[in-house]
């Protein structure tokens, strides 16, 4: 008996059609995974992704150096070195001396500008007394900026006993040497407020002064 599914005109019979038709689709689904590679962009750059076997490959093109930025030409310049190694002082103040000024005491926080007048082995300084029930004497001396090798020479102290309570004082420093900078300094010594003896701290200070 022949087979129902074949029929004449060397046709193929019927199950092996509807075989072929079930293999063709996982065949073409198969063959997609074996694509060529795809080419994307990010962020401007070609990035090239290739799939071979469980392995990716990323190729990224080379970018290009930049110039070093400079400054402009109306760049604010560096800040230089001061000429002295102390803080920088505040502008030098001349209260005007009164004989009803109020007794007050130095304050030791801060420290005023002290002005200098220069000559050639001495010079001149002049301060602003504040006045003060514990003030028993100031000390002025000078520093030398010029060091040397050595032992550095000594001006010692000027003393100066206020006979005010409150006014401008002034004294003069002998023994300098001529054509050298110093920083002038005023020490007040006041009694203590508690306890016995004295204190002794800088309330004015020059910047480098040079005689002549």
């Amino acid at each position: 008996m022949k087979d129902r599914d074949t029929n004449s005109g060397g046709r193929l019979p019927l199950r092996k059609r509807w075989l072929l038709l079930l293999v063709t689709p996982l065949v073409l689904t198969g063959c997609s995974l074996f694509t060529a590679p795809s080419a994307t962009k990010s962020g401007g750059t070609d990035i090239t992704s290739e799939v071979t076997g469980s392995d990716q490959w990323l190729v990224v093109a080379q970018g290009s150096a930049t110039p070093t930025p400079r400054p402009s030409s109306g760049a604010s310049p560096a800040p230089t070195a001061t000429t002295s190694g102390f803080l920088p002082l505040p502008p030098v103040v001349r209260p005007t001396p009164s004989a009803t000024c109020a007794r007050d005491t130095p304050h030791f926080n801060k420290i005023n500008a002290l002005a200098v007048t220069p000559g050639t082995t001495s010079a001149t300084v002049s301060w602003y007394n504040v006045g003060g029930y514990n003030i028993v004497e100031f000390r002025i001396t000078a520093i030398s900026q010029d060091l040397k090798l050595g032992d550095q020479r000594d001006i010692g102290f000027v003393t100066v006993k206020p006979a005010n309570p409150c006014g401008l004082l002034s004294a003069e420093v002998p023994g300098l040497d001529r054509r050298t900078g110093y920083v002038f300094t005023v020490d007040a010594v006041v009694i203590r407020r508690s306890g016995d003896g004295t204190h002794a701290a800088t309330v004015f200070r020059s910047s480098v002064v040079y005689t002549r």
